[in-house]
């Protein structure tokens, strides 16, 4: 593995910090994590993390039991590949992100200096990914790796199971996670690292200055109370309104994101089989979205990065790529920004501390027909290794850093236990679901809250019809191989 550059420890040291929660004069004392730079890789140690505001998030603190957030520092040598058998050769990368212009860049050059693998990037859109993939392996024109991000199901038509390339599966940099959503007839097809730069796990982050003019108590302040919940996110916007024009206080990036922290999902992934994730619980939580529309709260029909920035709400969800300088909050006040986990569902769930996890479902894998599929391997296991990563000054401030590891790498993510990431992602996969998210599903929403529960009876059969599709998909792509 190549040498590494000068990386952030974060000591979460047994700091003893008093601060006053606003309106009721509680003094607990937490933990406060200390940023020192160091020659060494990135540890989390103890239980608590800065957040944006000066306090401490509460919580769950792990890194898999490991001392880095990738989980390991072994080399890519795995099942008896020699790195050294494949100087020369080039591994083609489809991607939607650009190498030359983010902080892969040094990454995959110090990755062709030490290993004498050319990296050829083959650039991508968003929008037109699967499609474009697919496009390329008919042309037999095919790359070897390729990046999915929230285009599930759709990936199963361009790639393979990850086996060709060899990578040693029991590396505890490997997020088991991932492995175990994306295994298909017994072998993976999506990888990715514990801890890594490239997290879409969701967040939520606050003005501190709009919060404080609201008298508003924060996440952190609710979460020391055991109050941290959706009818806490929504008590924020509702004081926010009260201060600022009437506008609706809060708002959030996606219905997905909202719909599956509160412990929904509209399709379920489990051993390779998909199906109707609505369940009774759907109502209660489209209803207490419904209401919060209902009594202008919830912002719609804006950018919630832009009506951030422009102290138009308080607080809203969006992914953790926000705290990046480079993130959807780059133009914006980096001090007045807050973040913290996204909310429980209820106070038994914040009692028994079963904190949500949810976000784009992602990962890395090999495409079909992959000319160097064991040399991807090796590529994937160094592009994806944070320690290769000089991570300093890559995020709004330490504590967003702190932060950014910290949610990347909590124990419900990690050991899959409370991980519920959306199968869809904004429509991306309507041409295999045959279904419109917005208007056949999310749609139970926008209704009075008295309509949510007939209108979530129409939106099952449509998500039936998007379960058989995808299942019918999936087993076809399995079949071609």
């Amino acid at each position: 593995m190549f040498n590494k550059t000068k990386r952030i420890l974060a000591l979460l040291m047994a700091l003893v910090m008093v601060f006053t929660l606003a309106g009721c004069g509680a003094e607990p004392e937490e933990e406060i994590s200390v940023i020192v730079e160091e020659d060494i890789v990135y540890e989390t140690v103890g239980g608590n993390t800065t957040s944006g505001d000066g306090t401490t998030s509460g919580g769950n603190t792990t890194s898999g039991g490991t001392s880095t957030p990738g989980g390991s520092t072994s080399t890519p040598n795995g099942n008896g590949v020699n790195p050294e058998d494949y100087r020369g050769r080039t591994v083609k990368f489809i991607s939607t992100i650009d190498p030359a212009v983010d902080e892969s860049g040094p990454v995959v050059e110090n990755f062709e200096k030490e290993y004498g693998i050319t990296v050829e990037i083959i650039p991508s859109g968003l929008d037109e990914h699967a499609q474009k993939v697919m496009g390329l392996i008919a042309a037999d024109q095919s790359p070897d790796v390729a990046r999915s991000n929230g285009d599930f199901p759709a990936f199963m038509g361009y790639l393979q199971s990850l086996d060709a390339t060899k990578i040693d599966y029991n590396d505890p940099i490997w997020n088991q996670n991932i492995f175990k959503m994306t295994t298909f007839n017994g072998s993976p097809y999506l990888c990715d690292t514990v801890g890594n730069i490239w997290a879409e796990i969701d967040i939520v982050m606050y003005s501190k200055s709009l919060l404080k003019r609201a008298n508003a108590y924060t996440p952190e302040e609710y979460d020391a109370m055991g109050k941290w919940t959706w009818d806490a996110f929504f008590e924020i916007g509702k004081a926010v309104q009260k201060v600022n024009n009437n506008k609706p206080g809060c708002a959030i990036n996606s219905k997905e994101c909202y719909y599956h922290a509160a412990g929904g999902s509209i399709y379920k992934l489990k051993d390779g089989v998909v199906s109707n994730g609505m369940d009774n619980k759907t109502v209660e939580i489209m209803s207490k979205y419904s209401q919060a529309k209902k009594d202008n709260i919830v912002m719609e029909g804006k950018s919630v990065t832009a009506a951030l920035m422009e102290g138009d709400i308080g607080i809203t969800t969006l992914h953790a790529w926000s705290l990046k300088k480079t993130g959807d909050l780059k133009n914006g006040k980096w001090d007045d920004y807050g973040f913290y986990y996204l909310p429980y569902y209820d106070e038994a769930a914040a009692a028994a501390k079963q904190r949500p996890v949810t976000g784009i479902f992602r990962g890395w894998g090999l495409i079909k027909g992959a000319k160097e599929p064991v040399a991807a391997g090796i590529f994937l296991r160094e592009y994806l290794d944070v320690n290769n990563y000089d991570v300093g000054g890559t995020y709004i401030s330490p504590a967003a850093e702190t932060f950014f590891f910290e949610v990347n790498n909590i124990a419900e993510y990690s050991s899959f236990e409370n991980y519920n990431p959306y199968m869809t992602y904004i429509d991306m996969n309507y041409f295999i679901t045959g279904v419109k998210s917005g208007q056949e599903i999310y749609h139970a929403m926008y209704y009075d809250p008295n309509q949510v529960a007939t209108n979530v009876a129409a939106a099952k059969g449509a998500v039936d019809k998007g379960v058989k599709n995808i299942n019918e998909f999936i087993e076809q792509q399995l079949n071609s191989h």
